[in-house]
């Protein structure tokens, strides 16, 4: 279902011409029925949008700037529903701010209300395919951080990288050797499943670390 796009009213020409200007760039990431809406929350709030490069431990993040506009930034990598969702998140952060300043906790209880406001059109027109709109609205009934951390959502969301050049740990066998990164020189054995998480060895220091199951690893061929 298309977003009815009625947030700014008659725009004069200058203003057509940027929301023109946004969409074009928008529709390489986001999901084509709500490019125009988002578009126009960004208008509508006055936000600077940048498109970053991968940042490990984060999809995006908002800084208010007082006077020169409020920049919100996501990662340039992530699906049409995982960007969304990330923008949203985002963007829940800078109406938070403009309601009650700096005085709220990051992800509180003000957050988690106003995130739940601004997701809640874009669920209602069903513009999320269904294997990921019902672990959406499970997560939303009491919003984490980030959504990263839901395995349900997230797994449902990696069904729709369209480069899915990687593994993740829930997929391997017990006792298989990763890395989290090329570059790291931490090698793990997986061990046992703890909820959420797996209880893992570094092969040499024999230090334990929890890994979230969900994260992306680097198989490592064992040589014995």
């Amino acid at each position: 279902m298309q977003l009815n796009s009625q947030l700014l009213g008659e725009l004069n020409e200058q203003q057509k011409m940027h929301k023109m200007q946004l969409m074009h760039v928008l529709k390489k990431y986001l999901p084509g029925h709500t490019v125009e809406y988002c578009s126009e929350l960004i208008m509508l709030h006055k936000l600077h949008l940048h498109i970053e490069v991968e940042r490990k431990g984060r999809l995006g993040d908002y800084s208010p700037h007082l006077g020169k506009g409020n920049r919100i930034s996501i990662n340039h990598n992530l699906n049409p529903y995982d960007f969304i969702i990330t923008f949203i998140h985002e963007l829940a952060h800078h109406t938070t701010f403009k309601k009650y300043g700096s005085k709220h906790e990051a992800h509180g209880a003000e957050w988690k209300d106003e995130f739940k406001n601004c997701m809640r059109p874009v669920v209602m027109l069903k513009m999320f395919p269904t294997d990921i709109e019902t672990p959406l609205i499970k997560h939303m009934k009491n919003p984490k951080y980030t959504h990263s951390g839901d395995v349900q959502l997230m797994k449902a969301l990696m069904k729709y990288d369209k480069n899915r050049d990687y593994v993740i740990l829930e997929e391997i066998p017990e006792n298989a050797l990763f890395k989290m990164s090329e570059r790291s020189r931490i090698i793990m054995k997986k061990g046992e499943k703890r909820r959420t998480y797996f209880t893992c060895i570094a092969t040499e220091s024999k230090k334990k670390y929890l890994v979230h199951a969900i994260a992306k690893v680097i198989l490592v061929k064992n040589e014995n």
